[in-house]
């Protein structure tokens, strides 16, 4: 099955800087980039509207109901958005926070910063925050497990109920980021951040391997999931490559752009690349 680029930005719209996340929510594509801006994109990549979010680069956003977040490092460290006309709601996190991962789950936002801090809102609310043993460059959640990895290990914390219940550790596991949650799999990066590590999503099974795929020549620097079964890895090969995780097979690649940073799925059979230099395509089946 081959992979082809069916749409691309134009040079007059694209960001000035490499592309640092892509967020799909509500039919649009939202785009974070280095230059401090988020634009807002069709489905076929005709430019909408943008606004300038941070001072300095955004490192990340995320999409929740009828809000859109953004992260920095430029003293307003979360901000919210009002998803729909850019305007800024209000800021969440501010001070001298470095959060580098944003994750919307079951109504809630959960961030991860550079020293290792999970916070986590319901609406504008901050209702818990918790310390891990390094910083978030991964962040994915299911349920009550909160999974983070930097280029050491993928830690998988249990929040517990209660306000004075403190997080517990389930399971540690040798790897880095990227970290994708796919149907009931985790996947991440080998500390190399060459290979996919595939394993169980189960406190059941402890989390078991069931499998490595050998996917890139270059580090990885982003891992998406669609479906229940496939996952879509890219990084400084510049090639945007698809997998079968019910077999560990590929399904295809494309050559895409210099260094992809970024990956998010659209509608079925459609994934969008956030690359370096402002360059972002769409590419379908």
């Amino acid at each position: 099955m081959s992979l082809r680029v069916t749409a691309t930005v134009s040079e007059t719209d694209k960001h000035s800087n490499d592309v640092t996340g892509l967020c799909f929510h509500d039919g649009k594509l939202y785009s974070a980039a280095e230059d401090g801006k988020v634009k807002v994109w069709t489905p076929e990549l005709r430019k909408l509207a943008e606004f300038r979010a941070h001072d300095s680069a955004v490192f990340h956003l995320a999409a929740l109901g009828d809000q859109l977040y953004t992260c920095s490092n430029d003293g307003s460290a979360v901000q919210a958005w009002d998803a729909a006309s850019g305007e800024r709601r209000t800021t969440l996190l501010g001070g001298g926070a470095e959060v580098w991962r944003l994750h919307a789950h079951d109504g809630k936002l959960y961030a991860g910063d550079a020293q290792g801090v999970v916070r986590i809102w319901s609406g504008d609310v901050l209702v818990r925050s918790f310390e891990l043993t390094e910083e978030v460059r991964g962040l994915a959640v299911q349920g009550n497990l909160i999974y983070t990895v930097r280029d050491r290990d993928l830690v998988i914390t249990e929040t517990l109920a209660g306000e004075k219940s403190g997080p517990v550790t389930r399971q540690t596991i040798e790897g880095s980021s990227p970290l994708c949650l796919v149907g009931t799999r985790v996947c991440f990066a080998s500390r190399s951040g060459v290979d996919i590590l595939v394993h169980d999503n189960s406190k059941e099974t402890r989390f078991k391997q069931l499998g490595i795929i050998k996917a890139h020549d270059m580090i990885m620097n982003a891992l998406c999931g669609e479906g229940e079964t496939t996952l879509y890895s890219g990084g400084y090969d510049g090639k945007l490559k698809k997998w079968d995780l019910s077999t560990l097979q590929s399904l295809g690649e494309c050559p895409v752009a210099p260094c992809i940073n970024a990956i998010c799925a659209g509608t079925t059979g459609t994934v969008y690349v956030g690359a370096s230099g402002g360059y972002i395509a769409r590419i379908q089946n």
